[in-house]
């Protein structure tokens, strides 16, 4: 059935009428232009975007290909964001960010950074490795079973349970809260349970309750066994258009 079919309370359309009229802008009260609305959500403007990206982009590491550690170029504005495969091993000097002293293997990256400020550039050489801590992994099951279930032990480690599916299906399977079935249930009638949370015929099926069902539609009344009974009032369209005018006026 359509909405506009649904019954409804006069009272309640008034109520709704009177709050669009309170609580909603006209047409014409709408904004048209976005200058005339105010930026408390501080959206960018398209100026204000690019001044963005570009700042964004400036800061951007740069490749510098692969070089020899003894072949770094100095700390200077020219190489600022410049990155470089360090082909050799090496020990960092003062110059390095974390300082002098530590040991790297080849192939690490080395890249030169301001550390400083735009006025007052303090130029360092940071290292970028490929060395991550893998502590709070677990690990790998050695020897266990195929098919098998995982465990973990109390490190968080995987180990073999022991256990495949077949064990629970054979050994561990319980059926005690399953419900019976009604051996002698009768097609087509309603099931009720028993004391014991199982299924039975509840005797009755769906002859054995009132018929309801609209007696003519849109007249607010029910038929119930053959019976007519008005359940609702429905305003009638003059009464609603009464109702929308009091509200909006003409």
């Amino acid at each position: 059935m359509a909405a506009i079919d649904k019954l409804t309370k006069l009272k309640a359309l008034k109520a709704l009428a009177e709050k669009i009229q309170s609580d909603y802008a006209t047409k014409a009260e709408l904004p048209t232009k976005v200058s005339d609305l105010t930026n408390d959500s501080n959206y960018q403007t398209d100026t204000q975007v690019a001044d963005a990206i570009s700042a964004a982009v400036a800061g951007a590491l740069i490749p510098g290909g692969s070089i020899l550690f003894a072949n770094l170029p100095a700390l200077a504005k020219a190489n600022n964001n410049h990155i470089y495969n360090i082909e050799d091993a090496f020990t960092t000097t003062a110059d390095f960010l974390e300082g002098a002293g530590v040991d790297y293997p080849a192939g690490t990256n080395v890249a030169i950074i301001n550390t400083g400020t735009s006025s007052s550039p303090v130029y360092k050489y940071d290292t970028y490795t490929g060395t991550f801590d893998f502590s709070s992994f677990a690990t790998k099951v050695s020897g266990g079973a195929t098919g098998n279930f995982a465990a973990l032990d109390a490190n968080g480690n995987l180990t073999d349970s022991g256990h495949s599916h077949s064990d629970y299906l054979t050994q561990h399977q319980d059926i005690s809260g399953k419900a019976d079935k009604d051996t002698d249930a009768v097609e087509n009638n309603f099931a009720k349970f028993d004391a014991n949370g199982n299924p039975v015929d509840s005797g009755k099926n769906a002859s054995s309750f009132s018929k309801v069902e609209v007696a003519t539609e849109g007249s607010g009344a029910i038929e119930v066994d053959g019976t007519s009974k008005t359940i609702v009032e429905i305003a009638t369209d003059a009464e609603v258009t009464a109702m929308l005018t009091e509200v909006f006026g003409e």
